[in-house]
């Protein structure tokens, strides 16, 4: 029994720990985008909200026995993807000097 209980807290806290969020990388002009859902639609659809932009997704990456042993409370999927950058912390130009 405490074997159960102690796998189920450890899945649980694996489950908390899944990052999602955007990185600006201003060297490639870009936004890295990583998402988590429970289909790759989900997935897609995740990012696209969070970049506030049209991400294209590079991988993904499924986690099915850590979903099931968490009883579903871990998304079965982790995507990443990159949305060009809004232009607000474009570089200067230069040609114009």
């Amino acid at each position: 029994m405490r074997v159960l209980t102690l796998s189920l807290a450890l899945f649980c806290l694996m489950g908390c720990s899944t990052w999602e969020g955007v990185q600006k990388d201003p060297a490639n002009h870009q936004k890295i985008v990583t998402a988590a859902a429970y289909g790759l639609d989900g997935c897609q659809s995740r990012m696209d909200e969070l970049a506030h932009a049209d991400v294209k997704m590079l991988e993904h990456s499924r986690q099915l026995m850590l979903t099931l042993f968490s009883f579903g409370y871990v998304p079965s999927y982790v995507c990443v993807g990159t949305a060009p950058n809004d232009g607000s912390t474009a570089p200067p130009d230069l040609s114009r000097q």
